[in-house]
C-alpha cells in the first residue's frame, strides 16, 4: 500500500520532471486522490509497476499540453509535430514519472513500457485497480494529472 509519507514526493517528482525536463512551469491544482476526467482532446500515458508494489502511472493531458511539452523536448514549433512525436513524448513523460515513482517503492520494482492512447471520452484502467493518489497540475498551455493506481491483485 502506498504510504502517505510517498503521496508528497510523488508530485516533487512531476515538478522536477516538467521545470528540468521540459522547461513548462506547473502549478499543484490540488491532490484530491480522485481521478477527473479532462473534457476535449487528451493524450493518457501509462506505465506499469510490478514487483513489490504493483499498479501502475498514469498520465493524463490536454493535447495542447501534449503538443506543447513535445515541443520543447523536441526542439520544434507544435505546428511542426507529428502525432508520433507527440505520442513518444507522451510516453517519455510516463516513463520518467514511473522512474521517479518506482524509487520511492520497495525494492525490487520492474516498470513497463509505456501506453499512449489519444483522443476523447475514454478512459484507461488498470484491472483490479484502484486509484490511490491523483494530482491535478496546470500550465499555460493546458493541465495534466498524474494518477497512482494500485492493483489489488497481481497484474
Amino acid at each position: 500500500m502506498i504510504t502517505t509519507e510517498i503521496t508528497p514526493r510523488i508530485d516533487t517528482v512531476s515538478e522536477g520532471i516538467w521545470s528540468s525536463m521540459v522547461n513548462i512551469p506547473i502549478t499543484l491544482k490540488n491532490n484530491s486522490g480522485t481521478r477527473a476526467a479532462r473534457p476535449g482532446k487528451i493524450v493518457t500515458s501509462s506505465v506499469q509497476i510490478v514487483g513489490s508494489w504493483n499498479g501502475a502511472v498514469c498520465l493524463d493531458m490536454d493535447e495542447s499540453l501534449a503538443r506543447s511539452a513535445t515541443a520543447s523536448l523536441v526542439g520544434l514549433t507544435p505546428s511542426e509535430l507529428t502525432n508520433d512525436d507527440v505520442r513518444d513524448a507522451a510516453g517519455e513523460l510516463a516513463n520518467m514519472t514511473a522512474g521517479g515513482v518506482k524509487e520511492l517503492l520497495p525494492h525490487p520494482c520492474q516498470i513497463s513500457l509505456p501506453t499512449v492512447v489519444t483522443g476523447t471520452d475514454f478512459q484507461v484502467t488498470v484491472p483490479q485497480g484502484v486509484v490511490v493518489y491523483c494530482s491535478e497540475f496546470e500550465t499555460e498551455f493546458g493541465g495534466f494529472s498524474v494518477a497512482l493506481i494500485e492493483a489489488e491483485g497481481t497484474l
